[in-house]
């Protein structure tokens, strides 16, 4: 009967929603004076009884009560917050605290602004209630977020979660999923994954149990993993006991340093899968225990970056410092080729993609690349 549209900004959203469902009632709140809402406009005029627009910060912590959501429930939201980082306020407390996420936070201080539309959107829904919400992929993969993740799927029903291309907002290329929630008491066993193409075309869906679910959301890692599961791993990187290091220079240590040291802007998209003569970076730092340095036989891949993937060399010669945007892989030499050459190769790359996370500049958990699978010759 009524749908919230929180941060509306022209009403793209709940202007479509209006198309779909031509008799609901629109609530839509933008902090913007100036927001015109064209899309609602544009669907007719009989659309103005059916259509309540509140000039206000989304974010306030009494929007239930300027909204007088308790005597006129909302039972459907849809939502796109803003890809930003609020200076925290006090009341943004209570909005975490009464959604069910108050203790679940890395640093409270430091909430991305999904989050909170995510919990201002839930504690003004009525009971049952359905919320379509774009969610940035920090808080669908990171790490640091799984506590997040138990609390919202222990305390809701999460149906469907549709990985976004990047690209899909103008100014961004960041990675953002759409997530189907809905406020009832009853949890669903398993969730349905899916994406969205470049071409806008909808995959083929693929299910995961809720104990997949709290350790990632995404469908590109679940779907590499589904289909790895069905080839078969006969071993990791950790199982063969690789060695992985950061390296120990920040980028502005890097720039202020009075020697080489090898960045991720050194390594080249077309020397994936090479071995490399980097004597140039060659350093008489060598016996300074407090820096992570590359020798002859070890394989460099980038910690972080939109195409990390790309970005996966052998060391041919040299022996000099790298920065902590580098990983260093150190291996026995009968394993050297294979880990390089499928590091390097197509499905390699795919698994790379997958298994990192990031809205914009993605990054590769030390954790996660130790599992890497590898097929050895016996």
């Amino acid at each position: 009967m009524r749908l919230l549209d929180l941060g509306a900004g022209s009403g793209s959203l709940c202007g479509a929603a209006k198309s779909r469902w031509p008799n609901i009632e629109i609530v839509s709140v933008d902090i913007d004076p100036d927001a015109k809402l064209k899309s609602i406009r544009s669907t007719g005029a009989s659309t103005k009884y059916l259509h309540q627009h509140f000039t206000a910060d989304a974010l306030v912590g009494n929007l239930p009560t300027i909204l007088n959501s308790k005597l006129a429930p909302i039972d459907i939201a849809i939502c796109n917050p803003p890809f930003i980082t609020p200076q925290w306020r006090d009341e943004f407390r209570q909005i975490l605290e009464d959604a069910g996420f108050a203790d679940c936070l890395p640093f409270p201080s430091d909430v991305d602004a999904g989050l909170l539309f995510l919990a201002q959107n839930l504690r003004i829904l009525s009971q049952n209630a359905t919320l379509g919400i774009i969610l940035p992929n920090s808080l669908i993969a990171a790490k640091k977020y799984t506590k997040f993740r138990f609390k919202l799927l222990s305390n809701y029903s999460v149906s469907k979660v549709i990985q976004l291309p990047r690209g899909s907002f103008h100014g961004t290329d960041a990675l953002a999923s759409i997530v189907i929630i809905h406020k009832q008491i009853e949890r669903m066993e398993h969730i349905e994954l899916s994406c969205l193409d470049d071409n806008k075309q909808l995959s083929k869906s693929i299910s995961i149990e809720q104990s997949d679910a709290i350790d990632r959301l995404d469908y590109s890692y679940h779907s590499y993993k589904l289909s790895r599961k069905r080839k078969g791993t006969a071993a990791t990187l950790e199982s063969i006991g690789a060695i992985i290091q950061r390296g120990s220079l920040s980028s502005s240590q890097v720039k202020k340093s009075n020697f080489p040291t090898l960045h991720i802007t050194n390594i080249h998209n077309t020397d994936a899968g090479r071995w490399i003569n980097f004597e140039e970076f060659e350093s008489t730092t060598k016996h300074e225990k407090a820096l992570i340095h590359a020798q002859p036989g070890d394989i460099l891949i980038s910690r972080v970056g939109r195409k990390l993937e790309d970005k996966v060399v052998g060391v041919e010669s040299g022996c000099f410092p790298i920065s902590d945007c580098i990983y260093l892989i150190r291996c026995s030499e009968s394993h050297r080729e294979a880990v390089l050459s499928q590091l390097a190769s197509q499905s390699g790359k795919e698994w790379l993609a997958a298994h990192s996370y990031g809205v914009a500049a993605k990054q590769l958990p030390k954790k996660q690349l130790l599992k890497f699978p590898l097929t050895l010759e016996q």
